[in-house]
């Protein structure tokens, strides 16, 4: 609507001799008074250019220049919310404009290599205190959207541990949500996100270490209640980065002659530490799986929790069959194996299929129609279709050909 006819529109005029530009904002017209003074000359590093404005720089240089970063903008970035509304932005997150509207303040897209890297560091777990998710509560989780996609896209077909249909970034523990990211880091695969989520795994890994008497439950630790729960996430993002410190260690090509990599013994003792406390938690076990649930609980959360946690047991197995420590070789590698995972430790049958698995979720009722349904349903109760009774046709003690 234009404006009545007796209140004239604002304008900044140029006021330097023969100059009659106007311009509605003022900031645009300081701009351009710049070019009347001479004050910025902005020369390219990497050529004889000269610019006059720092956004012009940044452009010359993604054309000219791809392979070359461009220096930091001078101005933040709004936020993803602010900018959809044109509205004035702070430019940190959260800012005031989201903060007044209840809403999670996100970051636009389009973040230099810089920004991007600036914005991972404020993940960073902080020392540890009374628990591994206090530890990391303090660190923002707004730009953890598009690396938890990146996991659930391309990470989450070839582990699927987590169920995706459940997982809520904005309710789960902040431990395993920042493991997922420093997944999600790493697959993206450029070098400042890798160099940024090996900063964030040796940081959740220190964590771990500081508080392992809170989760690693020792051989000489009394049997615990089947009853009692089970810290299923904690397990969960231990062995996130466990799979991590694997990609790592492979990077450097470091394997031994039955093609395991050979993680670093710290890493290593992490690895052992996980297997022993789910051996002593009996997690494996079905019969304990429903015992870890009330007789009245909702059947669609005792399905997924079972099916959750058998995944998490071949995916367990799975990196314990590619793992390996630097200083274990020959009979002593192969003795060793006790201390990991085994096929007689799955006492469980093979988990429903992943149509279902990775099916969104609905109400109750449609979950349990599909898991009634399925044609590859499981009768779990049946310790004859347990995974650990194939160990006895699989695995043979007098011969050493380690093969599965």
């Amino acid at each position: 609507m234009s404006p009545p006819a007796d209140i004239a529109p604002l304008w900044f005029q140029c006021d330097y001799p023969d100059c009659n530009t106007k311009y509605r904002r003022k900031e645009h017209l300081n701009r351009h008074r710049n070019h009347h003074n001479g004050e910025i000359n902005l020369a390219c590093p990497y050529c004889e250019s000269v610019l006059t404005r720092n956004d012009l720089l940044r452009r010359h240089i993604r054309t000219y220049h791809p392979q070359r970063h461009a220096p930091p903008s001078r101005k933040f970035r709004a936020c993803s919310a602010c900018h959809a509304r044109k509205v004035r932005c702070e430019g940190v997150l959260p800012c005031n404009a989201c903060q007044h509207r209840g809403i999670i303040c996100v970051p636009s897209g389009g973040e230099t290599a810089g920004e991007q890297q600036s914005c991972i560091d404020d993940l960073r777990p902080l020392p540890p205190v009374s628990t591994i998710d206090d530890s990391v509560s303090d660190a923002p989780r707004w730009i953890a959207h598009d690396y938890i996609d990146i996991y659930f896209n391309s990470f989450h077909p070839e582990w699927p541990f987590l169920h995706r249909g459940t997982f809520d970034f904005a309710k789960e523990p902040c431990v395993l949500v920042q493991s997922v990211v420093a997944i999600g880091l790493w697959v993206k695969g450029t070098r400042e996100a890798r160099d940024a989520s090996i900063q964030l795994h040796g940081r959740l890994c220190s964590a771990f270490y500081a508080q392992m008497d809170q989760w690693c439950i020792s051989n000489s630790s009394p049997r615990q209640r089947t009853s009692t729960p089970w810290p299923i996430t904690t397990f969960q993002s231990v062995l996130l980065n466990i799979i991590l410190a694997l990609f790592i260690a492979r990077e450097n090509v470091s394997m031994d002659l039955n093609m395991r990599c050979r993680l670093r013994d710290d890493k290593y003792e992490l690895l052992t530490a996980l297997v022993r406390s789910c051996r002593q938690c009996g997690i494996f076990s079905y019969p304990n799986m429903l015992l870890q649930h009330e007789a009245d609980a909702p059947l669609a959360l005792v399905y997924v929790s079972i099916e959750e946690i058998k995944r998490f047991g071949l995916a367990l197995y799975k990196v314990c069959r590619l793992s390996t420590s630097f200083h274990l070789t020959g009979e002593s590698a192969n003795g060793d194996r006790n201390a990991l995972l085994t096929l007689a430790d799955l006492s469980f049958c093979m988990p429903d299929s992943d149509e279902l698995w990775n099916a969104p979720l609905g109400a109750e009722s449609e979950v349990l129609s599909k898991a009634d349904s399925s044609a590859a349903g499981r009768d779990n109760g049946d310790a004859k279709n347990w995974i650990s009774q194939a160990s006895t046709l699989v695995h043979d003690g007098r011969v050493g050909f380690d093969w599965i």
